[in-house]
């Protein structure tokens, strides 16, 4: 399990403008919210440090704090990937691994997955290899340990070799490995900036593994619960 370590402010932007999710969804999740600025979202709190409690308006929202933050940086990696954009941030000391013969195999056959994701590498003189980069957005994680694993699993998959659907494998995994845990208390200052961020993306409400990363309840519905209304 790879740590988040960079605070959640340094992690995401707070400068995006409020984009709602077109399509509504089942009522045991998000619904969208009007194009209007999100400046009426008001954080009540954090439960069993996981979860956020957001009143807008005549919604009560839930949000999974791991799930919202892996779908912020998957969609970020993901983008960048499709436009391709410089995913990777050079390392001011290159980490040195030393590869099995399996693993140069690997790394020879999967070199253009691993720069689409950010990863830079070098011979460095027999079975060493400089990893001279990684991606940008994952500078929290251990860079050997999270070289090797994306090495180890593309082993399992021979002749992948940049596929469409193993980049986006690997932007899904990378962007689970990196996002906040359960169990981790957030600032109210962080998970702001970690929701507002989610809320501009096109399709907020559903991480890349599938999970909800919210779910609402009206006011209505508490009210009908509470038999204030039949």
């Amino acid at each position: 399990m790879y740590p988040a370590e960079l605070p959640i402010q340094e992690m995401l932007r707070e400068d995006s403008l409020f984009h709602p999710e077109p399509d509504r969804k089942e009522n045991t999740e998000k619904k969208d919210l009007p194009e209007k600025e999100y400046s009426g979202l008001h954080i009540i709190g954090q439960v069993f440090a996981t979860y956020w409690l957001i009143e807008y308006k005549d919604e009560l929202l839930i949000i999974d704090q791991h799930a919202a933050h892996e779908k912020v940086l998957y969609e970020k990696l993901l983008s960048s990937v499709k436009n391709q954009k410089l995913l990777s941030q050079s390392l001011t000391i290159p980490v040195i691994v030393t590869l099995s013969p399996s693993e140069e195999d690997a790394l020879h056959k999967n070199k253009n997955s691993l720069e689409k994701l950010g990863f830079l590498t070098e011979h460095f003189g027999g079975k060493e290899y400089a990893v001279k980069g990684v991606p940008s957005d994952f500078l929290s994680l251990p860079v050997k340990e999270l070289f090797l694993d994306f090495l180890g699993e593309m082993m399992k998959r021979p002749g992948g070799n940049g596929s469409p659907d193993m980049v986006l494998e690997k932007c899904a995994s990378m962007a689970c490995k990196a996002a906040v845990k359960g169990n981790q208390r957030l600032t109210s200052g962080e998970a702001e900036a970690l929701i507002k961020q989610m809320l501009t993306l096109d399709h907020p409400y559903h991480c890349p593994h599938g999970r909800p990363t919210a779910i609402s309840m009206t006011k209505t519905e508490f009210e009908k619960k509470f038999k204030r209304i039949v």
